[in-house]
């Protein structure tokens, strides 16, 4: 597990996260509205799961007001990913802040789905 680097691009800095060679994980600094948008990619399973809550809590500091999870380059999502998840909603909504997640693919959206976390966690279409 490891805190790789902090890279300016177009809109502001990206915070990597990368656990061995199966999860890379980017966290976009605030925008104007305070939404962060995390960006993991890869296998989110037993072993990479403890990256992605660093990363998520990493991104509940203020001037955040809203984490938006973009799940779309995940291609295996588990029961230790989905507890980050929860774990993470509950400590985002303990300080006033909304986290979401995009699902990207079929096979994440359907695990979200089944384990009734979409409803909880699927960012509003419209």
């Amino acid at each position: 597990m490891e805190f790789l680097s902090t890279h300016g691009n177009t809109g502001g800095d990206v915070r990597h996260f990368v656990a061995d060679d199966l999860l890379g994980i980017d966290v976009a600094t605030p925008s104007t509205d305070g939404t962060v948008l995390v960006r993991p990619a890869g296998e989110i399973d037993s072993m990479t799961a403890p990256v992605l809550r660093l990363a998520l809590v990493s991104a509940l500091r203020p001037p955040c007001t809203r984490v938006v999870v973009d799940l779309a380059a995940v291609t295996f999502l588990n029961s230790a990913g989905l507890t980050v998840l929860a774990e993470v909603h509950r400590l985002a909504r303990a300080d006033g802040i909304d986290l979401t997640v995009r699902a990207g693919n079929r096979v994440v959206e359907r695990v979200l789905r089944i384990t009734g976390l979409w409803e909880l966690l699927a960012e509003p279409t419209g």
